[in-house]
């Protein structure tokens, strides 16, 4: 059996349990798009609006390891297809707490991991580095300087002249490896 085949069994399972409790999704492609995003583990698009929509559900093959995890992706992303539901907000959450208590799930708001923590460096350890060099993986980037958005970001440009965006400590980080931070 193909990842596909296994995704769009498991999709076609879990629209059959939240029928059973009384929810009723929408119309949606029968086929899972597969994705290799660890970030995002499950999506719900909306292909098209108005009194008959129908949605496309995406499922990371790589973030989903078992087919409980699997089913819980597929059942939030079901959810999202329900009248009301396509944010998360309250008519969300009665629906998936619905499921969880009938199926044992783990339907939750939002799955996403915990950002890592990236120590805070004040202003005044980076601005004067502004110019250096620094060879990350064997490629060479010069650090041009800061900017505050969203939180205070240090801008590297590569030896093409394209810009990239990055944390202080990550600078920091590789200058003290060359003895320079």
């Amino acid at each position: 059996m193909t990842d596909q085949e296994r995704f769009d069994g498991l999709l076609s399972e879990c629209d059959s349990c939240l029928r059973r409790i009384g929810l009723s999704p929408r119309a949606y492609l029968p086929s899972v798009r597969l994705t290799h995003n660890r970030s995002r583990i499950g999506s719900c698009k909306k292909l098209r609006g108005g009194r008959r929509p129908l949605f496309q559900i995406s499922c990371s093959v790589d973030a989903c390891a078992t087919d409980a995890q699997v089913r819980d992706v597929l059942f939030h992303e079901l959810i999202h297809t329900l009248p009301g539901c396509f944010d998360h907000g309250n008519r969300f959450r009665e629906a998936a707490a619905k499921a969880n208590a009938a199926y044992g799930t783990e339907v939750r708001a939002t799955r996403r991991e915990p950002a890592r923590r990236v120590p805070e460096v004040p202003r005044w350890r980076v601005v004067p580095l502004v110019g250096t060099e620094l060879l990350v993986r064997g490629r060479r980037y010069r650090f041009v300087g800061m900017n505050d958005r969203p939180k205070r970001c240090c801008n590297l440009t590569d030896e093409r002249g394209r810009s990239y965006v990055c944390a202080p400590a990550y600078v920091l980080a590789h200058l003290e490896r060359r003895g320079m931070g």
